[in-house]
């Protein structure tokens, strides 16, 4: 199944910090969104919505998303699903493929405003404020608007032939 999917965290290190919400949506489907108090809630609840092998579409989610929940899974000793194949759309606008420079500019958020996607939220640094004033409706909405952006991203690296 192939799904483009976003995750929320607390902080940057998956050996301290907790994953918040996670989003994600198959082509031309809806977007779910799971959240809750319980991390391994979230974690169960996402890795069990699949019933085959997983091709994730994501935005630096090589080196965060896909890293954080499955170092998450593992400490809280949930089965996660195979993944099978990930494209990884900061590696394919980055060039890295032929080249790798970590400081290369592009976030998600710049590909926004170039695809004429105006962000109303905040960046995913203020995700663990938001927690902790448990503002959850902030929290999510920011994930689903990562998998807006995320989603037009991969339909325009399909239609200039990068993937």
């Amino acid at each position: 199944m192939k799904i483009i999917m976003d995750i929320e965290t607390t902080g940057l290190n998956p050996m301290e910090d907790r994953v918040l919400c996670i989003s994600y949506k198959s082509i031309g489907n809806e977007t779910i969104t799971i959240y809750s108090e319980d991390e391994k809630e979230i974690l169960e609840q996402f890795w069990y919505s699949f019933n085959e092998d997983l091709e994730i579409i994501g935005f630096n989610s090589d080196s965060f998303d896909l890293p954080f929940i499955i170092k998450r899974s593992l400490i809280n000793n949930i089965k996660v699903k195979k993944i099978c194949k990930t494209i990884d759309l900061r590696k394919v606008v980055n060039s890295f493929f032929y080249s790798y420079n970590k400081l290369e500019k592009g976030s998600l958020r710049e590909w926004a405003l170039i695809l004429g996607i105006n962000p109303e939220t905040h960046n995913g640094s203020m995700m663990n404020e938001h927690f902790l004033k448990k503002e959850w409706d902030k929290i999510t909405q920011h994930c689903k608007e990562d998998i807006i952006i995320t989603e037009k991203l991969y339909e325009r690296c399909l239609n200039c032939n990068l993937l």
